[in-house]
């Protein structure tokens, strides 16, 4: 089986929560012979509290996460399946076979490698009930994508702040309601893309191709993205997808230009140098 993380966030009653999920398991879940749900809960304030930075507080959780996961599979072959962070609490979460690992010898390991306050319990979920309710939903799912899409442009440099014409692409069953559709989304301020031709997919014929001027952070992504899909599942559309423009860093527009002048250069050595041996 291969890991297949994502992360997405999901708004409760009561609080929001930023969840890492291993969708890997989503096919084979539940795993008969790990029949037993283990978390551990991290108290989030002292830890805040006792670090100077925030970079220092966060890899401070980084180094005991991969220290946990490193002993509860050498120790009870567990599996760790995700990760829920609020704004008090850091909760992991495993899947162990049944007896392999008891309460005294979490609690004494946590004890020996972790300073701060923790919780942690061990409860049947044969069903593994728990797995299935933090894997992301149809909506959830496209904000895994924002997610590694916006790493992907931060990879390459992209300042995901500076504001661009971001598309996005919408798919109909009928035309009479993407007509339709196109005054409510001018009215809701964004621009119809009429020189921008979409792909029709099966069921879904008429495509149309919208954008709106702004910064490519996740929040903005994500609250657009949910703007835009509960409109087209409740008009016959749907929503498939998004992209824009790079927006490079100074630094990185430097590198570029620098590579560029290089690479110019490189090109009329080698062009004279053909030059003199003809």
């Amino acid at each position: 089986m291969t890991d297949n993380w994502g992360f997405y966030e999901r708004r409760s009653e009561s609080e929001q929560m930023r969840v890492l999920v291993n969708t890997g398991y989503k096919k084979l879940a539940p795993l008969a012979e790990f029949d037993e749900l283990l978390s551990i809960t991290i108290n989030l304030y002292p830890v805040r509290a006792q670090n100077r930075s925030k970079s220092e507080f966060i890899k401070q959780l980084e180094i005991l996460e991969g220290k946990l996961e490193q002993w509860l599979k050498e120790t009870a072959d567990a599996i760790y399946v995700g990760r829920i962070n609020v704004s008090t609490r850091l909760e992991f979460y495993y899947y162990s076979r049944k007896d392999r690992i008891n309460s005294g010898v979490i609690s004494a390991w946590m004890k020996e490698n972790w300073e701060y306050r923790a919780q942690h319990y061990i409860k049947p979920d044969p069903e593994w009930a728990f797995y299935l309710y933090i894997l992301p939903d149809p909506l959830e799912e496209l904000f895994v994508h924002n997610a590694q899409m916006i790493y992907a442009l931060i990879h390459k440099g992209d300042n995901i702040r500076e504001p661009r014409h971001v598309y996005h692409w919408l798919l109909f069953r009928e035309d009479e309601d993407r007509r339709e559709m196109e005054t409510m989304l001018e009215e809701l301020g964004y621009r119809i893309e009429r020189e921008k031709e979409g792909s029709p997919d099966n069921g879904f014929p008429y495509p149309l191709v919208i954008s709106k001027y702004e910064d490519v952070r996740l929040d903005t992504v994500n609250d657009r993205v949910r703007e835009l899909y509960r409109l087209m599942s409740g008009n016959g559309g749907r929503y498939d997808g998004w992209g824009s423009v790079m927006k490079l860093t100074t630094v990185k527009r430097m590198r570029f230009q620098i590579r560029k002048f290089i690479d110019s250069l490189q090109a009329l050595i080698f062009k004279k140098s053909d030059s003199h041996r003809q």
